[in-house]
């Protein structure tokens, strides 16, 4: 079984909140804005 790994996001909720991501349909969504590279 993989290895379960979390992150913390942070976003304005009128942008795009929480209850948003846990609204789409695999809780997954498109992470734009990245500014550090290596997190690319």
């Amino acid at each position: 079984m993989a290895e379960r790994r979390y992150w913390l996001f942070k976003s304005e909720p009128t942008a795009y909140s929480f209850a948003d991501l846990q609204a789409e349909e695999d809780q997954t969504a498109e992470w734009d804005g990245v500014r550090n590279y290596q997190v690319r």
